[in-house]
């Protein structure tokens, strides 16, 4: 017998309507890129509508993606789809794509005045993030932990030596490199 998920088909549907939703809010493509593939090819000039071509074709949400989709579906059900503060989450990340809305879940801290149920669902995608690393906060998790803080990662990315061998941020070349890094900019600017 081979290890195969077993997905709730309720699941499973509530997990399609959201990525329908996904595709087709009024918004701009570009918003997903972190969450689809090649999203260029669904923006070039020749396309009539990113919304219609992305219907059309309904690709597969990068892993992260849908791992974020699926912890939100489990932390919330169909209150995603009611009128309380779980439809404000759906919609904050059909506005901002899934990674994109799992980063900012992760920029609260552990005192941020939050409702207990999220707590779990924040932590959740903690482990997303921990578990799909090139989805982001990599670098962000690589300066933590070349400070001293426990972040959870053992692999570090190549291209900060001159950090790991304990050279000034601001001197070497690859520091610029990474600190001009949009993934950093947030982090850089709470340093």
């Amino acid at each position: 017998m081979t290890d195969t998920a077993v997905i709730d088909p309720a699941e499973d549907a509530l997990y399609e309507r959201i990525r329908i939703l996904l595709f087709s809010a009024d918004l701009p493509a570009q918003r997903l890129e972190s969450d689809i593939d090649d999203i260029g090819r669904f923006t070039a000039p020749d396309v009539r509508s990113s919304q219609l071509r992305l219907i059309e074709v309904m690709p597969p949400l990068a892993p992260a993606a849908e791992a974020i989709v699926r912890a939100m579906i489990r932390a919330y059900g169909t209150e995603l789809f009611g009128r309380g503060s779980a439809n404000s989450a759906l919609r904050a990340m059909i506005k901002a794509g899934p990674v994109r809305f799992g980063q900012t879940a992760l920029t609260l801290g552990p005192d941020a005045p939050l409702p207990e149920r999220v707590r779990p669902l924040v932590a959740e995608i903690n482990r997303i993030f921990e578990r799909y690393p090139e989805s982001g906060f990599s670098h962000a998790r690589y300066f933590l932990s070349a400070i001293g803080l426990p972040v959870g990662r053992d692999r570090l990315p190549q291209v900060h030596r001159s950090v790991q061998r304990g050279r000034n941020l601001e001197g070497s070349p690859d520091s610029r490199v990474a600190l001009n890094n949009p993934e950093l900019r947030v982090f850089r600017s709470s340093i």
